[in-house]
């Protein structure tokens, strides 16, 4: 194997006229090289023995020596399409990465080679996005930035493989085409009212791939702003142009790029919640998470800059751990609120352990995180040892109003989960939804990634018809139609009310204001939610209050079907959802009695019979209607547990749970806009 040849130059390298930042600082190893962007020279022996020896990351070894690099080489001489950019310019850019920390791992100088060959590819593509500004200037918002680290990575992996003035040649291409087209997405996000205009390139294929997804960007500064689409460019900014100027010297480029990135950076300061939760949920948080910690790594290595503490970062770890969801088929699986689709990797956790000897991140890397990648390698330190979370009921409530009982973190654990608070980017029409999860299975689920075209007839389950929420007289609360994409709507919810008692966990949310913007003779919309984890059984508890126009209430309660293993049956006496380890029983109960009925949404049927529901509803119109339902989670096939609701006067509700040998009794009082309970044996 060559030598590794660091391409970072010494000397005085700090911008002129930035005087923002602090002068750029190139650290020199014992040997008189400078340090790579990531690791240091010194670093690569213990690296290559932790890729190459550390038993949890066996899938990433294998998965990257199996990779079909013969398929690839065919892709990349005569199949790709230069102006795709959604999936061929992404393909070229991962090939490239991947291979090259590959070589820089191993020692493989084959894989080297194809990530040369796919830097090679990658440069010959006119544009590295398909956003323009002003039909003409390219826009980089998630392709332009992974090019542009893929450059910068492969120019320090590939070492004295390359020689100077090839690597030279990636870096100026890495600064035309990935750090500007960056830096003009985050200067339009910072400077709102300059932008002359973003559109989609008519001519990439990204249509071909999407042909209904036609959306108004105009006020995509302002939305993105707030969103995960801002961490990418930021991040890929900061690594490119500090690796770029530690090559070239100073120039005016590289002194605007750092003062964007460094600025976009600091603004994540108030994107997570003081206690560390993130609005676009799990998947969405941990995107952001790792790109926000490649560019505070470059800045704090190269500009002696520590952002650490600009995030709660253990409570982020928290947030992810409390928002897991295990089953016996996945035991990575989430509360997927939103558009979630993933929980966290092991990178940003790791990143986390090492940086603050942090023993619950260091476990959460290790037992929930749901892949390994090159940055977990990186950033794991075995030296912080794992620090397990107590696995006993408990209840947390987030700064966002999402709130999670659970009474522990396995599989067969008990898991109650509202999606209360306002709007973020990715939501859903949710509010007071639940998702429920029992003795390995999902019993009441959230829709898993609608479509995120508002043509498609499926974004129906976006809407609260689509969730397991309330619906007034068939019609739920606010939501946008999708023209701007998958942009807040304007509706908010908020826990009003929340605590425990022995065996039992409680709370109450309040969505008035998200059902008043479309429904305005609403007076009060709440959902009180009790929750028995040692029987288990779950009471929910619908009340809204009207101006004048009587309604009724509809209770939606949607099963797991995206393996085709459920069924969901409805008759008079309730409603069962059935999965192969698990079944959940459900009933009601309200003043002048109740309707029961499975069905599916009004979409295309394929999809829609992944999503059954059983709904609930009151069958006669009040102006104060009140519906009271029992969720019963059973093992296997049930059978063992039985619910009784008998309707007393004044609003009076006695509810018997049973589950073999053990009785609960409760009474539900509908006492105004928040009804009240007591456990009475």
């Amino acid at each position: 194997m060559p030598s590794r040849r660091e391409f970072l130059r010494l000397g005085g390298l700090a911008a002129p006229g930035l005087w923002l930042l602090p002068r750029l600082t190139v650290r020199t190893d014992a040997d008189g090289t400078a340090p790579g962007l990531f690791f240091d020279a010194a670093d690569l022996p213990a690296l290559r023995a932790r890729f190459t020896g550390e038993p949890m990351f066996a899938p990433l070894r294998e998965e990257l020596a199996a990779f079909d690099r013969m398929a690839e080489r065919r892709f990349l001489a005569a199949e790709v399409r230069f102006n795709d950019h959604l999936v061929h310019l992404r393909r070229v850019y991962t090939t490239a990465r991947r291979m090259a920390f590959f070589y820089a791992m191993t020692g493989d100088e084959d894989a080297a080679a194809l990530a040369a060959e796919a830097v090679r590819t990658l440069l010959q593509f006119p544009k590295w996005d398909f956003f323009l500004e002003g039909g003409a200037r390219v826009v980089g918002l998630q392709r332009a930035p992974g090019a542009t680290l893929a450059i910068a990575l492969c120019a320090d992996w590939l070492g004295g493989f390359i020689d100077d003035d090839e690597r030279a040649r990636w870096l100026r291409a890495m600064g035309t085409r990935g750090c500007e087209p960056s830096f003009l997405s985050l200067y339009g996000m910072r400077f709102k009212d300059r932008v002359v205009g973003w559109s989609m390139d008519e001519t990439s294929t990204y249509f071909e791939h999407h042909p209904d997804d036609r959306v108004d960007l105009s006020n995509w500064p302002t939305i993105l702003d707030r969103t995960n689409l801002k961490a990418v460019p930021a991040s890929a900014l900061a690594v490119g142009a500090v690796a770029y100027q530690a090559f070239f010297g100073s120039d005016d480029d590289a002194a605007r790029w750092l003062e964007q990135a460094l600025y976009s950076v600091r603004s994540f300061g108030d994107r997570f919640a003081r206690d560390g939760s993130y609005d676009e949920g799990v998947s969405y948080a941990n995107y952001t998470a790792a790109h926000l910690a490649l560019a505070l790594t470059v800045l704090r290595r190269f500009r002696q800059i520590d952002l650490y503490d600009l995030i709660n970062w253990p409570g982020l770890v928290d947030y992810a751990l409390e928002m897991t969801l295990p089953t016996a088929a996945d035991p990575y699986a989430v509360v997927n609120f939103g558009d979630t689709s993933s929980g966290m990797t092991s990178a940003a956790p790791f990143w986390i352990a090492r940086l603050s000897r942090d023993g619950r991140a260091q476990w959460f890397g290790q037992h929930r995180a749901w892949a390994h990648d090159e940055w977990s390698v990186i950033w794991y330190d075995p030296a912080t040892p794992p620090e397990a979370p107590p696995e006993q009921p408990h209840r947390w409530h987030s700064d966002l109003d999402w709130i999670v009982a659970r009474t522990g973190y396995a599989a067969d654990d008990l898991v109650v989960a509202m999606r209360s608070g306002g709007p973020a980017n990715h939501e859903h029409a949710d509010r007071n939804s639940l998702v429920v999860k029992g003795f390995g299975e999902i019993l009441v689920a959230d829709p898993y990634r609608p479509p995120y075209s508002f043509s498609d007839p499926a974004w129906m389950l976006r809407t609260t018809a689509g969730h397991s929420a309330l619906l007034i007289d068939g019609q739920g609360h606010q939501y946008h139609d999708g023209t701007e994409g998958t942009n807040p709507s304007d509706a908010v919810a908020r826990i009003v009310r929340s605590g425990e008692r022995a065996g039992v966990f409680f709370w109450a949310s309040d969505a008035t204001p998200a059902y008043r913007l479309v429904l305005p003779d609403v007076s009060s919309v709440t959902r009180t939610v009790v929750v028995l984890y040692d029987l288990p059984a779950v009471l929910v508890l619908d009340k809204v209050r009207k101006e004048s126009l009587p309604s009724r209430l509809q209770a939606r309660f949607f099963g797991y079907n995206l393996d085709g293993r459920g069924r969901l049956d409805a008759g008079a006496g309730g409603f069962q959802a059935r999965r192969p380890g698990a079944t959940l029983q459900g009933l009601a109960g309200a003043a002048g009695g109740v309707t029961i009925r499975a069905g599916t949404l009004p979409i295309p049927e394929a999809t829609a019979a992944l999503h059954p529901f059983a709904e609930v509803a009151t069958q006669e119109a009040r102006l104060e209607p009140f519906l009271v339902t029992v969720l019963l989670p059973e093992r296997g096939a049930g059978g063992d547990a039985s619910a009784e609701i008998q309707t007393q006067p004044g609003g009076v509700f006695d509810v018997t749970l049973r589950h073999g040998d053990a009785t609960a009794r409760c009474r539900v009082f509908d006492t105004g806009a928040l009804p009240e309970f007591e456990i009475v044996g």
